[in-house]
């Protein structure tokens, strides 16, 4: 439908407001807010960090509070909360590192977000003031998400998946996987946990006692984030080029969708029963969940590691490496699941009470 172009790579997941406005952040170190229908440029908001390279920018997907607030991270080590409208400065805080994660926020307004200097920061959502700090042993890439119960979830470098109650900041809980862990958590809902490993497995965890309810191997890393379609079934990707649709209960795989290259890209579900995913290979894949047939494909100029986003009214934009957004039509809008793409919805709020 249209495609619009930023200054540099595009990896991070598009947000939707309440209007249909599209907030997505470049490595440009800008965030753009653009008209979901013609991809018109709103405003732009610029984060600071590295002028330039892969390493700069904003890597964060943006969060979209209930009354449109936008909130991202930066490699300028800092967190912003913008009016969605106008793009002015609500106000920002300084973490002391670089952030990659994206912020997820709780029902009372708190932004959790995560940093390469190891710690999860809870913010308060209306002044950015810190609430508190937990200090994992690794540095924190993957993004929190927030169970119905207020219980944060977020994995790190250490090998580690936390349990954090969220209104103080204790440890609840914590599992050890095999290797680092740089997959986004689904909460489903009966509160199991999902998540991938570097060790290339993935994991579904008791979400109120950390007890591992199954583990499911892939042939490679799983740095992919996954996401819940109709029935609980699992969606998740592997460098070894596929996704599997895995049973949420016991972990059996019912399908495998062939995508060659390695996929980072979290799958989106839609109503009408399609698998959206970016890959590798430059491009972004369509599948049938129900046959496993591959439906099309689109070819960008660069990986389409960006998780794609389906809006209310069935538009679907995906960021990618060649400096792009690309909105497409796909007539279906988001499954009716518990987190149905990367973030839980279209706002990316990473809270499983918004389901």
């Amino acid at each position: 439908m249209w495609v619009f172009e930023t200054g540099n790579a595009v990896s991070g997941s598009p947000a939707v407001g309440p209007d249909g406005t599209v907030y997505i952040g470049s490595m440009d170190r800008m965030l753009y807010a653009l008209d979901g229908q013609t991809g018109k440029l709103k405003w732009e908001f610029d984060a600071g960090g590295k002028a330039a390279g892969m390493d700069a920018g904003v890597h964060s997907s943006p969060a979209v509070g209930a009354d449109g607030t936008v909130y991202v991270g930066a490699h300028s080590g800092k967190v912003f909360a913008l009016d969605g409208q106008t793009g002015s400065k609500k106000w920002e805080a300084s973490i002391g590192s670089v952030v990659k994660s994206s912020p997820a926020l709780g029902a009372d307004g708190t932004v959790y977000v995560g940093s390469r200097g190891r710690k999860l920061h809870a913010l308060d959502g209306k002044t950015g003031q810190p609430k508190w700090a937990f200090e994992t042993g690794g540095i924190i890439v993957a993004s929190p998400v927030v169970g119905a119960d207020g219980t944060v979830y977020v994995g790190a470098y250490d090998n580690k998946l936390y349990a954090i109650d969220g209104a103080t900041g204790d440890k609840l809980w914590e599992f050890t996987a095999g290797h680092w862990i740089l997959s986004t958590p689904a909460i489903g809902a009966d509160c199991t946990v999902y998540f991938g490993s570097i060790d290339k497995k993935v994991y579904a965890l008791d979400g109120k006692t950390g007890d591992k309810r199954w583990e499911f191997e892939t042939g490679d890393f799983v740095e992919c984030s996954p996401t819940i379609g109709p029935g609980g079934v699992v969606y998740i990707g592997s460098h070894d080029g596929k996704v599997y649709a895995l049973d949420g209960r016991t972990g059996a795989k019912q399908r495998e969708y062939d995508l060659k290259r390695w996929v980072i890209s979290s799958p989106a579900i839609s109503a009408a029963g399609k698998l959206y995913a970016g890959c590798h290979d430059w491009k972004l894949h369509a599948f049938d969940i129900k046959t496993g047939q591959h439906e099309w494909e689109f070819e960008a100029g660069h990986f389409v590691y960006s998780s794609p986003t389906i809006a209310a009214n069935g538009m679907l934009y995906v960021g990618s490496h060649d400096c792009n957004v690309y909105a497409f039509a796909t007539g279906s809008a988001p499954a009716k699941s518990p987190w149905p793409m990367r973030g839980g919805n279209a706002q990316h709020t990473g809270r499983a009470a918004d389901q």
